[in-house]
């Protein structure tokens, strides 16, 4: 069967099923999505030494979750599988997966927490250089390979509603590759954090927290093929402040201590994040976030104990990001979403075509705009377009390479609760 129609009929049935969406399902809710979209350079090459691939990807999911109270705790759980089809570069038809379990609890005092785990599948972003093979030639994979995360997770908090909290957490990580030839970037890491926070009144808090990250590459790189570790440590000052009914900002700074094999002296920086969201007495939503970390997963603006970047195939790198998004309410039921990213990696250790490592800086750049039409509670009709860009410095363009990639997408969504 030839995508082209398959996309072009399934948001359709989503739409006539809309009707008989019903509320009688709870604690339990179902849905199902058809996402159908093009880009124009999917292996995100550079467009000079290598010819842009375009493509049509057409993407559907469906889900299920559940929320059931428990007295005054709470179990919530979701799970997600999705189909991925391409209508020209078949060999990237997949099955991917997403799924986690989240238990929160209560004690009749002041002492609450929770404990979870959450597991996704998904196709690893093509392009990337995955090693460094014979001939100090990069081995660049853009076919099938998915890109499985696990993470596992407990937290504790003493206080409640209290003025003064204490609290603390533990997170376990491990990030695998299908293809093999990325076995470098496999990961295994541990985290820990301890803080406590403040509050001078029910609009104001302030807190201090610490974290230590344990991890390993257990491949390591090209070369050697054996273990990279690498640990690092935060120390952090926060704060929460609500403005008004309408304006809320928090906020973290603190410093990063980072010690690891891909660096010959360990490595200190300032880190921290920002996040303010602003709903004025309009159709307005705005919501600003800056973070600066060493976590891979550099699209998170948001405090978070993420998969750090730290190993000596890659690179390690200090990661400045922002993000920007403004949503319009133009009616009941329509709405205009613009978003804008922004991610500077300035990364030490970068492995070149010969072997020898360089220091120096990418700048991503990602643009969104779309439409939702909501003809019913239960549904949810978009289409909008994209840009993504990434430029390098000209020491780093033979690792990692300087591209420009367009988006057009459309997404039908129903859910039934």
């Amino acid at each position: 069967m030839k995508i082209k129609p398959l996309a072009t009929l399934s948001p359709l049935c989503l739409c006539l099923l809309a009707g008989a969406a019903r509320a009688d399902l709870e604690p339990f809710s179902f849905g199902a999505s058809e996402t159908v979209q093009h880009q124009s350079n999917l292996n995100h090459t550079d467009e000079v030494t290598t010819p842009r691939v375009s493509d049509w990807i057409s993407t559907t999911e469906f889900s299920a979750a559940l929320a059931q109270g428990l007295g005054r705790d709470k179990l919530v759980a979701n799970a997600a599988v999705d189909l991925n089809r391409y209508k020209r570069t078949k060999g990237l038809n997949a099955i991917g997966y997403s799924a986690s379990a989240e238990f929160d609890w209560n004690t009749i005092g002041d002492l609450s927490g929770a404990v979870g785990a959450d597991s996704r599948r998904r196709q690893f972003v093509n392009g990337e250089t995955a090693d460094i093979g014979p001939g100090n030639t990069p081995v660049v994979v853009n076919v099938r390979n998915l890109q499985t995360d696990n993470h596992a997770f407990a937290k504790i908090a003493l206080g409640g509603e209290a003025r003064w909290t204490i609290f603390g957490g533990f997170d376990v990580n491990q990030r695998s590759y299908s293809n093999s030839s990325f076995d470098a970037n496999e990961e295994h890491q541990w985290s820990t954090n301890l803080g406590t926070n403040y509050s001078t009144s029910p609009d104001l808090s302030f807190g201090l927290q610490g974290s230590y990250v344990r991890g390993e590459y257990p491949h390591g790189d090209a070369d050697t093929h054996g273990p990279s570790n690498f640990n690092t440590r935060t120390l952090s000052a926060t704060t929460k402040w609500k403005a008004s009914g309408n304006s809320a900002l928090n906020a973290s700074l603190g410093i990063t201590s980072e010690n690891n094999d891909a660096l010959a002296n360990n490595r200190r920086f300032l880190s921290g994040s920002l996040n303010w969201n602003w709903t004025p007495p309009s159709h307005f939503t705005v919501n600003l976030g800056l973070k600066r970390s060493s976590d891979a997963d550099t699209s998170n603006t948001s405090v978070s104990t993420g998969v750090a970047n730290a190993n000596n195939l890659n690179g390690t790198s200090v990661n400045n990001v922002a993000h920007l998004e403004v949503t319009y309410e133009l009616t009941a039921k329509i709405n205009l979403d613009a978003s804008e990213d922004y991610t500077q990696r300035k990364y030490s250790g970068l492995k070149l075509l010969n072997g020898d490592l360089a220091n120096g800086t990418t700048r991503t750049s990602r643009w969104y705009l779309t439409a939702h039409y909501r003809p019913t509670r239960t549904t949810d009709l978009s289409c909008g377009g994209g840009r993504e860009a990434r430029n390098v410095d000209a020491n780093l363009s033979g690792a990692t390479p300087a591209y420009t990639d367009n988006y057009l997408q459309c997404v039908a969504s129903i859910r039934f609760d």
